[in-house]
């Protein structure tokens, strides 16, 4: 990944602000007068001068040496520890940096309110919340006028979070760290999971400097498996990493940058798997992918909306996070997600919860714990703004990257090892969220579609329509060689479920989801029909008020399906059946199911359905599913039949 030691895991900290060169611009090395000098140690004026010499030669490590021989002759000599502090900058030494202001600002009667003020920033960023606040007062009470400067401000307001985090009892989580056949590199980080939790994707580099490449453990048998490449075809001599699964494992896009395909530094992949082989993964192109930086992919649990963090135009800040939806096969313009969410700083490494509508991410440019920390934002209707994850999640050092199960409970994510803010390891980790962190759950069901004829495996549309808005809120595919499918649903939701084949009648299921065991999902295997003469098909979620024949508005996704139905299969002609349950009359209920019937008959016609293809019939109760002794039997009953009439030649 092109610079990820500084895109991805491991960020620039938070709120570090600015460089140290105004302290070379504030004391020039090269005027190293004695004059005025606080020691009266004539051997620590000498060696002073003698380090002028050895900076003017541009030799900062001489000079260094000097400079602490001066310091051993008077160790209150406050000049020689800020000169060092400053060479050490050039050096980009920012822990020896550190230490020295420090040792300066301990010792000198007035320190330089630039110095108290950058000291602010380095103690915050080492987690050293009581100095930073000490640094910052020091600093306020000089410059009073600087409290309203926007670096200052996130300070003040991240020193405030901290305060009230750290306040609070610190056993409610719990981090572990995963087993070594997982953290079986120098470095492993940017995980994703299925939504079984059988197999977690993630990006491993065998030493800091090295490549890049996607990885994957599967759970079997109560255990991870010895993590190994995803697939020769994905990873290459370049780095490939930041991915992101699809719910059902088939569906993976990732990072590759400076492939000779590649539109700008880093572009995504998209590569599907079909049986256990992946394709040739390829670029997604535009408008997705630009002449700027695209990394840090999040696909919805459908596959068909994906977040990702880009510098491109239009954003807010450095990195911003955009979301592209793909209709009819092709990736719209990415949009970006607002100001909300999206700050003057930087937001990646998004991951959108499989309900859909928890986004989590990491981010600098808002109250936290130091360096990056991660967020959520909640959808309703709009994003709101996000809600820091608290402590001990975030902590001072940089936290990226966090995915979170299906039905909320666990979440995973990297934590890292550094030394003078240089990495030294990553692993991951799992923790246990506690209740007032834990996602809205989502469940999934899983099966086989098959031919009824033959058994053998389908590849079959998936959709899943929410009843009470008509919206589609997954939609997905069978495996072509195994006939296994996924589906995902958000919990609480009146739903349909409609899995198609050109050449099939289609199955049509109605149930309202809850969230299920992630370890035993509910099994739903399904039989499709050819189109052939004397089959039929329940139009399941065809809706009536009782004793209506208008059709409610909740029936119009299965009404499109049956349109959709005789425009993909023009040579059928069917009739639509109409039947009751035994309450009331025959002759009442008769005309009512032909009423019925005629409804949905007409309401295709005005589709555009040709007449000549539709007959209508009432059955009323004279063919029941089950038996009329219960409400449930009879609310099966009542229902409207397709049946294939005639296939015409």
């Amino acid at each position: 990944m092109e610079d990820i030691i500084t895109d991805t895991q491991i960020h620039g900290h938070s709120l570090r602000g600015f460089l140290l060169t105004f302290i070379l611009c504030t004391f020039s090395l090269g005027a190293f007068s004695q004059a005025g000098l606080s020691t009266e140690s004539k051997k620590a004026k000498k060696l002073y001068e003698k380090a002028d010499k050895k900076y003017r030669e541009r030799d900062f490590t001489g000079a260094i040496s000097l400079l602490e021989e001066s310091t051993k002759e008077d160790p209150n000599f406050f000049e020689a520890y800020i000169r060092m502090g400053s060479l050490y900058n050039a050096m980009g030494n920012e822990d020896s940096v550190y230490s020295k202001f420090q040792k300066y600002a301990g010792l000198a009667p007035d320190p330089l309110a630039s110095v108290l003020e950058k000291l602010s920033f380095m103690a915050f960023d080492r987690g050293e919340y009581e100095k930073a606040q000490s640094f910052l007062d020091s600093f306020l009470k000089r410059v009073p006028e600087r409290s309203s400067g926007t670096e200052i401000q996130l300070l003040i307001k991240s020193l405030e979070f901290v305060n009230d985090q750290l306040s609070k009892p610190g056993d409610s989580v719990i981090v572990e760290t995963l087993p070594s056949e997982i953290n079986r590199f120098k470095l492993q980080y940017l995980p994703s999971v299925t939504i079984d939790n059988a197999a977690i994707f993630y990006t491993k580099r065998d030493d800091v400097r090295g490549d890049e490449d996607i990885v994957v453990s599967h759970y079997k048998n109560g255990s991870w498996q010895s993590a190994q490449s995803v697939s020769s075809r994905i990873n290459s001599p370049l780095n490939e990493g930041a991915c992101s699964v699809s719910a059902d494992g088939r569906t993976l896009i990732f990072t590759s940058c400076d492939d000779k395909y590649s539109l700008g530094s880093c572009d995504l992949y998209i590569t599907q798997k079909v049986g256990d082989v992946w394709s040739q993964p390829k670029n997604i192109g535009k408008p997705v992918n630009s002449i700027y930086w695209e990394s840090q992919p999040s696909l919805s649990a459908d596959g068909k909306t994906l977040y990702f963090s880009s510098n491109r135009k239009g954003g807010y800040g450095g990195r911003d996070l955009w979301v592209s939806k793909n209709t009819n096969g092709k990736w719209t313009e990415p949009v970006n997600l607002g100001e909300a969410i999206n700050s003057p700083r930087d937001e990646t490494t998004p991951f959108i919860h499989p309900n859909g509508t928890w986004l989590y991410f990491s981010a600098n440019g808002y109250p936290g714990m130091g360096g990056y920390d991660l967020y959520v934002s909640k959808f309703d209707s709009v994003w709101h703004m996000p809600e820091n994850l608290g402590y001990p999640i975030n902590t001072f050092r940089d936290e990226v990257a966090i995915v979170i199960t299906g039905d909320g409970s666990q979440a995973y994510f990297a934590k890292e090892e550094q030394k003078n803010f240089e990495i030294l390891e990553s692993k991951l980790v799992s923790i246990k969220l506690p209740l007032e962190l834990k996602a809205t759950g989502a469940s999934y069901i899983v099966g086989n579609v098959t031919d009824s004829k033959t058994g053998k495996p389908l590849g079959a549309e998936i959709e899943i329509i929410d009843l009470t808005t008509n919206e589609k809120i997954y939609q997905s595919k069978s495996d072509s060689l195994s006939g296994e499918y996924y589906m995902v649903l958000p919990s609480g939701l009146s739903l349909g479920a409609y899995v198609k084949k050109k050449g099939y009648l289609y199955s049509d299921q109605h149930f309202t989801s809850e969230i299920n065991d992630l370890s035993s999902p509910d099994t739903l295997d399904l039989l499709l029909d050819p189109v052939e003469i004397g089959k039929s098909i329940v139009l399941k979620n065809i809706y009536f008020d009782l004793d209506s024949y208008e059709i409610r508005e909740e029936s119009q996704s299965e009404i499109e399906n049956a349109f959709q139905l005789m425009r993909q299969n023009p040579k059928i002609i069917v009739e639509i059946a109409g039947h009751t349950d035994d309450s009331g009359t025959r002759s009442h209920n008769m005309e009512l199911s032909k009423q019925r019937a005629k409804a949905v008959h007409d309401r295709l016609i005005e589709m555009g359905i040709n007449s000549d293809r539709l007959n209508y019939k009432g059955y009323a109760d004279s063919s029941p599913l089950l038996p009329n002794t219960s409400e449930n039997n009879r609310k099966s009953n009542r229902r409207i039949e397709f049946r294939v009439l005639r296939v015409s030649q």
